[in-house]
């Protein structure tokens, strides 16, 4: 009478496949003891029967349909009740090596079978709670366990700093909170040659928007994804909870949008700009070619054009121009703070009129020393004063402007700051305040402000 052999182990910690070995060896002299000549071998190696994940040697051993089984012992062929209930459907008898005979033949056989199939699956379920009882106990008590991230390593049993990953980290959340955007940071790290964390090539925005948000930055343990605890005081942080908490904000932001790493964007509304027909993002395109009187052909000015239904189709630069007066004019207006809904507009407008207020003075100092009415001495102390006046009230703005926002951008002097803003910084402000909407053009081939709608997020 033939017999095949089936043999598994969870955790195959050496790789070596040693447990199993052991598992038809003695699963083959109890064959021989039994007078049964084994058939075929099944070995699921490195694979928990308790997961619900498929067993390929066990589903082969099941299409078979073997005329008799020897296991080590019943939980190595099965820990659930529902994989039992197949190997019943065989109605082969099933021998093993340390538990005996299983006579799945009789109703007294399958009733053992199945209480023994059923603590089993008790008692797996139970590890399992218990493991994740632990894991949440020690996160909760900041305890490390595993794998440490990008910026950490492991010294001995602890976790330190990893100082090249962490500078490369501090330098990330410097440029992102200072207006920069994860491509432009992330072209930087490529062109520079930075190590990327993992298996990665090169440096994504997504993969740079991760990393910036891990909570283990700040000393921050989490389970499942939510923060459960701290490490202990004395553990390494790349950057504190307020800055986390900053980051969290900034890039969390559905206003926000990032592009692929790749070229800087040169045109200022693609991709941007959205299609009035049917919501397309609208891009830059080269002008079309036309025939002129004299037999010879012409470009057109290049153009946005619906990337979807191309329908849609605006002269680029009377486009770009339009909405640059818009904003910048918007931006010099004395009540410009209140466009920026994410900070405080009142404690912005104040600081911007004490910043006005100690530039006046220091005009004003400046004047009285040109004129005589006072000397070195005294202008240097009154510019001493008024410069550490004037470092403060700087702050004051910087700190109620949004990150993405150049600080300096609001007041009389936005038309300057804007003509010196690079592509990047001024896709990045539009995109902060304003949406843009190209609709269809009318009958007239002339250009129409009123089909360029722009308006301003509240």
């Amino acid at each position: 009478m033939d017999v095949v052999i089936y043999t598994r182990v969870s955790l195959d910690r050496t790789g070596e496949a040693l447990a199993v070995a052991r598992q038809e060896q003695e699963c083959r002299a109890l064959a021989d003891r039994l007078g049964l000549t084994v058939d075929h071998v099944y070995s699921d190696n490195d694979l928990s029967a308790t997961t619900g994940k498929v067993r390929p040697a066990f589903e082969a051993m099941l299409r078979d349909k073997p005329t008799s089984i020897i296991a080590w012992h019943q939980d190595r062929l099965l820990r659930l009740t529902s994989d039992l209930e197949r190997v019943i459907a065989l109605n082969v008898p099933v021998y093993t090596v340390t538990a005996g005979t299983l006579d799945l033949a009789t109703p007294a056989g399958r009733a053992v079978a199945r209480t023994v199939a059923a603590w089993s699956q008790y008692e797996g379920e139970q590890k399992a709670t218990r493991q994740v009882a632990a894991n949440v106990q020690r996160a909760s008590s900041g305890v490390h366990s595993g794998r440490v991230g990008y910026g950490y390593r492991r010294d001995g049993r602890a976790v330190v700093l990893e100082p090249a990953e962490a500078a490369v980290i501090l330098d990330a959340v410097d440029s992102v909170l200072n207006g920069a955007s994860l491509r432009s940071v992330c072209a930087r790290f490529n062109d520079q040659g930075v190590e990327t964390p993992g298996k990665a090539g090169t440096w994504t925005s997504q993969t740079l928007k991760q990393l910036l948000l891990r909570p283990s930055l700040a000393g921050l343990t989490v389970h499942r994804g939510e923060v459960v605890g701290r490490t202990p005081a004395d553990s390494p942080r790349i950057i504190d909870e307020d800055t986390h908490e900053r980051l969290k904000a900034l890039l969390t932001d559905p206003v926000r949008r990032t592009a692929p790493v790749g070229r800087a964007p040169k045109y200022l509304l693609g991709g941007i700009a959205r299609c009035g027909r049917c919501g397309g993002a609208m891009v830059r395109a080269v002008g079309r070619m036309t025939r002129q009187a004299n037999g010879g052909a012409k470009r057109q000015p290049p153009s946005y054009v619906c990337s979807q239904c191309f329908k849609v189709r605006r002269k680029q630069d009377l486009v770009d121009a339009l909405v640059e007066g818009i904003v910048v004019g918007r931006l010099q207006m004395p009540d410009a703070a209140q466009l920026f809904a994410t900070g405080d507009p009142a404690a912005l407008e104040h600081a911007r009129a004490t910043l006005e207020a100690i530039d006046a003075r220091l005009s004003n100092a400046a004047d009285l020393y040109a004129a005589g009415s006072i000397d070195a001495g005294q202008l240097a102390r009154i510019t001493e004063r008024l410069r550490l006046d004037r470092a403060q009230a700087s702050a004051a703005v910087d700190a109620a402007m949004p990150a993405s926002m150049p600080a300096d951008l609001i007041g009389a002097h936005a038309a300057d700051v804007w003509a010196g803003l690079s592509m990047d910084t001024k896709r990045a402000v539009i995109e902060t305040l304003v949406t843009v909407t190209i609709m269809p053009a009318g009958s007239g081939k002339a250009f129409d402000p009123e089909t360029v709608r722009v308006a301003w997020r509240s």
